[in-house]
């Protein structure tokens, strides 16, 4: 999709580099730019992760004086606060001036370039703990704990590839170069499920902490289990297997209700589950629809069957080691699996042989609106699929959502009671993912409302769907079908586990991936149980999805083709446990959760302080912790020699943790935090989440926007992890859209009449309120 973009990636970050890889997936041509001699520090720190990270780029250590051509073949630059750009980016600006060229420019940094707390110290570790994402784990009273994988990072590095492809399409129409500056903080913001909406709005249930499912993961006899019964038949048919009477309580008919209760609940679970082996729960969960997966490990994770069946991870060129294949298919192909390039290895290539940049703007585009004029069709439910359809909304394409009076996109019903009027339009997890949209009611299974469907993906440039494959294929919308509607449509499909293998047709939520990938395996304290993450799944791979979407939206700009992309939720997750599995597979060692222990990084904890509130601090050398022994509330203690260096410390790791923690616990957090940030070590405190829309770097660099909805009243909203400069703000405009509030309008542009649409409402098939509803329809909007 991107074979005429040449990529020069610069930087030592996970996110650069996985940015480059995604980049690198979707076809660009991405070039390193490494110290002479032994290259990126990774290359010896970690070789597989290197290899994982960095294999099919090309790797260059002299940009202006080697590599023939390439200082004039860069059509994006992708560097992080690591990297000593500014000198080079000069040079490299200064050329395209003299031709006339524009040069994009990403980068990635903890808050970004600009605002109050650009140069606050921050690792992963304390954006997790400062954005609320650590406080979803339920812990039991034990100190709060972060994921096991890199969320902000890999996060960032997916919102930096898609910044990427935004810029190239907003750099066509504009007049200067156009430059991207991504927050690993912001794209760490962006996984939260809105906290601050739920704390926000009149009749909304509370936001819940911890958010583990009942049932979640729940032990079987040989092993673990992930369950998800998150809508009411679900839950109604795990009950009828189950055959535990206890289960039958009303108090536990709702989700909300048996988190309240997981306590009571959870041991009648497990009264069932511990009956049975893993394999016989997840059958028994395939034959009656419930989704149950097995737990998967770093090492027990690419033999599953949805991945096993499908080729989904692959072994290396080197043969050292498995890893995840990219995330996506394009007219399904999958990118190759290469060598990772030696330092320095292109730099005598000749450059000027491949084909260059190719440029499609019309000629009144915007730069500010680079999709406006595009159409989308979103098929979509619950997060992942509805978040990118979003994002094109953002951009300036006009989304239109099908809905159905008797299948409504359900994460309407998340957060608020029945009882409440116009409960549908209120879930703040409905609002934040449907800004700016139009919505029609069509039914699928009645002719009529097939027909509205097929006539709007005939007229649709962009068409996105996230149900089970049989959904669609069985009414003939499969890729082909929608191919025939419509031969240059980008179709872009986000199936749960895949287009093809054994568990095609089982359902999957972002919890069941999760489990699955291995990620709750790899967070929470050795001697507890695997924890999931909230629904961090769901908006990651929005992120990568958009990449890939906005890729192929730019590719049939300036080729006149379409594009079929399938990205799977549980390819997606694997992504996130990549690193565990490279180590495992590559070592032999078995690779476990670690509480918020890492290597490298001693001492890393959460510190219960004076006032209440428990602190993230994160030591990631032995230069900063000679800077932390020094001050005067620290104690004498922090100068023993066995803590000044790294290994010293791990091998002390208790009774550092115990000493901190009282030194932490004579002071307030906020001294806390202040004196470790001001000298350089990463400190935040464990938020909830809810108040990150007052978070004034959020505020500074204007994340923030208050938009009104005719039911919910004005609320603040959250733009994406990127800010540009002469580029889109892809801020939201609109509210999300009221059940079938467009209908009408649609259903005229299709040619239907007044008549026509009146019998459909008669007929049922037009509503204004999912399931029909009641509501008072006398109350006026807000």
């Amino acid at each position: 999709m991107l074979d005429d973009i040449v990529v020069l990636e610069v930087g030592t970050r996970v996110s650069t580099a996985y940015a480059g890889r995604l980049l690198r997936d979707a076809g660009a041509v991405v070039a390193r730019l490494e110290a002479p001699g032994s290259g990126d520090p990774i290359r010896t720190e970690d070789p597989a992760y290197a290899e994982y990270l960095h294999a099919g780029k090309a790797s260059v250590t002299d940009l202006l004086g080697a590599g023939h051509g390439l200082a004039d073949r860069i059509d994006v630059v992708l560097h992080d606060d690591r990297a000593d750009v500014a000198g080079m980016l000069a040079q490299l600006r200064s050329r395209r001036r003299s031709r006339r060229r524009h040069l994009v420019v990403v980068s990635v940094s903890p808050y970004g370039l600009d605002g109050p707390h650009a140069a606050t110290p921050a690792n992963d570790f304390t954006m997790q703990a400062e954005t609320g994402l650590s406080r979803v784990h339920d812990t039991g009273g034990r100190p709060s704990v972060a994921a096991g994988v890199p969320l902000a990072e890999l996060t960032g590095g997916a919102a930096a590839a898609m910044a990427a492809v935004v810029a190239l399409l907003a750099d066509d129409a504009a007049e200067s170069s156009i430059t991207a500056d991504v927050s690993l903080f912001e794209a760490a913001v962006s996984l939260q499920q809105y906290p601050w909406l739920q704390s926000r709005i009149e009749h909304h249930d509370p936001y819940p902490l911890p958010q583990a499912p009942v049932p979640g993961i729940e032990e079987a006899s040989d092993g673990w289990v992930c369950i998800v019964s998150v809508t009411p038949d679900q839950w109604k048919d795990l009950a009828r297997i189950a055959q535990v009477p206890g289960l039958a309580d009303p108090r536990f008919d709702s989700l909300g209700g048996r988190i309240v209760h997981a306590a009571e609940v959870t041991p009648l679970i497990r009264e069932f589950t511990r009956r049975h082996t893993v394999e016989e729960l997840v059958e028994m969960g395939a034959a009656h629809r419930v989704p149950i997966v097995p737990v998967g490990t770093p090492g027990s994770v690419a033999s599953l069957a949805p991945f096993a069946a499908r080729g989904s991870f692959a072994r290396s060129v080197s043969g050292d080691f498995v890893a995840p294949r990219s995330p996506f298919t394009v007219d399904g192909a999958v990118a190759d699996v290469e060598a990772l390039a030696a330092p320095g290895l292109d730099d005598g290539r000749d450059w000027s042989a491949g084909p260059a940049r190719r440029r499609s703007a019309s000629p009144d585009a915007d730069p500010q609106r680079p999709l406006t004029g595009l159409k989308v069709v979103e098929i979509g439910t619950f997060q992942a699929g509805p978040l990118v359809t979003m994002n094109l909304a953002s951009l300036g394409a006009e989304v239109v959502k099908i809905e159905t009076v008797n299948r409504p996109d359900l994460i309407r019903f998340n957060g608020v009671a029945m009882t409440v009027d116009r409960a549908w339009e209120r879930g703040g997890p409905f609002l934040g993912v449907n800004l700016g949209k139009k919505d029609v009611v069509a039914d699928l299974a009645d002719p009529r409302g097939l027909a509205v469907v097929r006539d709007l993906v005939a007229e649709a440039d962009v068409v996105l769907e996230n149900f089970g494959p049989r959904v669609l294929e069985s009414r003939g919308l499969d890729a082909e079908g929608i191919r025939a509607l419509n031969p240059h449509a980008v179709i872009v499909r986000m199936p749960a586990w895949g287009l093809d293998g054994p568990w095609r047709d089982r359902p999957g939520f972002t919890y069941t991936v999760n489990a699955a990938s291995g990620m709750a395996d790899l967070t929470g304290y050795p001697d507890g149980d695997a924890l999931l993450s909230g629904t961090v799944v769901d908006p990651f791979a929005a992120t990568v999805g958009s990449f890939a979407t906005i890729a192929a939206i730019r590719r049939r700009r300036v080729t006149g083709r379409g594009a079929s992309v399938v990205l799977p939720l549980c390819d997606v997750a694997i992504q996130l446990t990549a690193e565990a599995v490279v180590h495992e597979s590559a070592t032999g060692r078995v690779v476990r959760r670690t509480g918020n222990d890492r290597p490298g990084l001693c001492p890393q904890g959460a510190y219960r302080t004076a006032d209440g509130a428990e602190v993230a601090v994160s030591v990631e050398d032995d230069a900063q912790w000679a800077r932390l022994a020094a001050l005067p509330w620290v104690g004498e203690w922090a100068g023993d020699p066995r803590f000044a260096t790294t290994a010293g410390r791990a091998a002390a790791t208790e009774e550092l943790d115990a000493l901190l923690s009282r030194a932490c616990g004579a002071l307030v957090s906020t001294e806390v935090i202040d004196d470790l940030r001001g000298i350089g070590v990463p400190a935040s405190r464990f938020e909830v989440g809810d108040d990150l829309v007052l978070h004034p770097q959020l505020v500074a660099r204007h994340r923030v926007v208050e938009i009104d909805h005719p039911v919910v009243g004005p609320q603040p909203y959250l733009a994406g992890p990127a800010v540009f400069t002469g580029g889109p703000s892809m801020l939201p405009t609109a509210p999300a859209p009221l059940f079938g509030q467009h209908s009408d309008e649609i259903l005229r542009r299709l040619g239907r009449t007044d008549e026509e649409i009146a019998r459909m409402r008669a007929d049922g098939l037009l509503a204004d309120s999912p399931f029909n509803a009641p509501f008072d329809r006398t109350a006026a909007p807000r």
